[in-house]
């Protein structure tokens, strides 16, 4: 009998299929898979944190700890106490030594522009920088931010909370995060107030007792 490539394709195929139905029995005893999987775990961990009241402890302690981070924000590093009267001028002009393009090219600010930010944009309110550790400096600063008003003030801490400060003078303290103001004005000493004069920033550093 001669079979056809076809026929002999279709017997291999039902071959094999019937070759993996075969019960080959059992080797030896057989146990359900228990693996418990990761999320499951972690679940577990949970719910028994839960129950003991530990998960609730943890909350609350990452949750001091944020707002302590917050209250108490790290001082800027290398800022002295002003001793004597000292005033220097700040010329805030800035110099691009490469033009400034935008994504397809096109040339913005062309190399060697120098551009004075006062001369579109003024400094509405004065600048003071303060170390609200301090009490000399902080009742100073007080009786600023009482007389002047948040219009014309604008209080900044290198230490301290400025969200304390913030609660009891009733006006936003704000805070010199990672120095950043402070080295871009050149401070080193507190209290330091900067105002704007024509174009130019003048930088006064003052002590706190003849804060006014």
């Amino acid at each position: 009998m001669r079979f056809s490539s076809g026929s002999v394709a279709l017997l291999l195929a039902a071959l094999a299929m019937s070759a993996q139905a075969i019960e080959l029995g059992r080797i030896g005893p057989t146990y359900p898979i228990g693996e418990e999987s990761a999320l499951d775990m972690v679940m577990k961990k949970l719910r028994q944190k839960e129950r003991s009241g530990e998960l609730k402890r943890l909350q609350e302690e990452g949750i001091r700890r944020s707002m302590a981070s917050i209250r108490n924000m790290p001082p800027v590093e290398g800022i002295a106490t002003v001793r004597s009267r000292a005033q220097r001028l700040i010329d805030p002009t800035v110099s691009y030594a490469r033009s400034v393009t935008t994504d397809d090219g096109r040339v913005v600010i062309p190399a060697g522009t120098r551009v004075n930010p006062l001369d579109t944009i003024s400094l509405s309110k004065t600048l003071v920088f303060f170390d609200g550790r301090d009490p000399e400096q902080r009742e100073a600063v007080a009786r600023l931010v009482a007389s002047k008003g948040q219009l014309r003030l604008k209080p900044i801490l290198v230490a301290g909370s400025w969200l304390d400060l913030t609660k009891a003078w009733k006006t936003q303290v704000f805070y010199d995060q990672q120095g950043v103001l402070s080295r871009r004005f050149g401070i080193t000493a507190v209290p330091a107030v900067i105002r704007q004069q024509g174009r130019m920033l003048v930088l006064d550093e003052i002590p706190a007792k003849e804060l006014r």
